[in-house]
């Protein structure tokens, strides 16, 4: 695929990754060792069975990709392969499963692919979400290898629908299937000539509702609130009004928990908040527990009765829907707009939007103060996420048909 304004993008996205790893970020430094050294990682991988190769940006794409990857592993004779770009993903996702393994996808250059491509010999590769590499795309065309896009979210303005981005449209439209996650995406894409186009709705709902919950007891004796994958505006709105709010327990899961990041947390919150690692489990929790593990934040909303998720001052949600899935209305940033789920379940009115510490202190005190209102909603959000399932197994009849 020769598209120079992507050659460019590639080369940009090259040296804004060295440059971040000059400037000491070592997400970027894992991720630049683990794609320099791809060719020595991927002699470990064993070719026995039918392989199918998943390829995700990072840890959230992944977890999206669950339902996929246990429905192509309920067949002995498959194995996946799966491609990380960055290291929070191949570092954080563990699947346990011998047919299962996992690799850094090598940066976008001559011939990368081509001999990526030869020696895994995939069967499909699913792309998930979002981070489509084009000349991978077009070297599995020529090839004769179906591609697909899941749980694919379209809007105008992408530079696929700008003058400039007709190559690379044109490469999008070989895939063999592109699933949506909302209808607007397949209105987008049909009303721009693609063919190969199929709603299918979001994976994340059958995700969420098949997680198995991690063993962990709290003894919690108030209405708690939990902050998912918090970054420093939701924890600086919360620490702006906890004071002020009596007889509530609020448990922070901090979206990074280096010890530099906890200690920040820590004087954030003052005197009322511990640990998790520092917490006697026997007792009541303190007013405030933060979350020193990673891993347990699904089983942890188990606890909570409103979850404010990380997120949504910065366009970068994490998942809400885990939470809603336990009964947690829903509070997060105005940021959303590249959030369906987030936008429907606003239209629903379980969850909410808001702006600042005191829209945040309104909104809460509102739920709370009318219990019986606020069973119901979370009643309705159960009830709401569960009968949206079935994002999986519309897109692997599809696949079946291909392979």
């Amino acid at each position: 695929m020769n598209s120079l304004v992507y050659q460019i993008g590639v080369k940009v996205l090259e040296i804004y990754l060295n440059i971040a790893c000059f400037t000491g970020n070592q997400k970027a430094k894992k991720a630049k060792i683990g794609r320099r050294n791809w060719k020595n990682h991927l002699e470990l991988f064993k070719k026995k069975k039918k392989t199918y190769w998943i390829h995700a940006a990072s840890h959230g794409e992944a977890i999206m990709a669950l339902p996929i990857i246990e429905k192509i592993l309920n067949e002995k004779n498959n194995q996946v392969t799966m491609s990380f770009f960055s290291a929070s993903g191949f570092e954080n996702f563990n699947y346990k499963s011998s047919r299962f393994f996992k690799f850094y996808l090598p940066i976008d250059k001559k011939n990368n692919y081509k001999k990526l491509i030869e020696f895994l010999n995939p069967k499909l590769l699913i792309f998930i979400k979002y981070d489509l590499w084009l000349n991978l795309i077009s070297d599995c065309h020529n090839r004769g290898i179906p591609t697909v896009l899941v749980s694919a979210k379209f809007r105008k303005k992408q530079w696929y629908f700008k003058h400039f981005g007709k190559k690379a449209k044109s490469v999008l439209k070989t895939m063999s299937c592109i699933f949506t996650i909302d209808k607007s995406s397949e209105r987008l894409l049909i009303k721009n000539n693609f063919k190969n186009v199929k709603y299918s709705g979001d994976t994340r709902y059958d995700q969420v509702s098949n997680v198995v919950n991690k063993n962990i007891n709290l003894i919690i004796n108030n209405p708690c609130i939990i902050l998912g994958s918090s970054w420093s505006e939701e924890e600086k709105y919360a620490a702006e009004i906890i004071q002020k709010m009596d007889n509530i327990n609020w448990i922070i899961v901090p979206h990074e928990i280096q010890n530099h990041k906890l200690r920040k947390t820590k004087n954030l919150f003052g005197d009322n908040c511990s640990l998790l690692s520092n917490t006697d489990l026997n007792k009541p929790i303190p007013k405030v527990l933060i979350i020193d593990k990673i891993g347990i934040l699904s089983s942890l909303y188990n606890f909570s009765d409103i979850a404010f998720v990380g997120g949504g001052f910065s366009g970068k949600l994490h998942n809400i829907l885990e939470a809603g899935v336990k009964g947690n209305i829903i509070i997060f940033g105005p940021k959303t707009e590249n959030y369906p789920e987030a936008e429907l379940l606003v239209n629903k009115n379980l969850a909410f939007k808001i702006n600042n510490s005191l829209e945040l202190k309104n909104t809460i005190e509102t739920l709370l103060n009318n219990p019986k209102e606020l069973n119901k909603k979370q009643d309705k959000i159960i009830q709401f996420i569960k009968a949206q399932k079935g994002a999986t197994e519309k897109i692997w009849r599809e696949i079946e048909k291909m392979v």
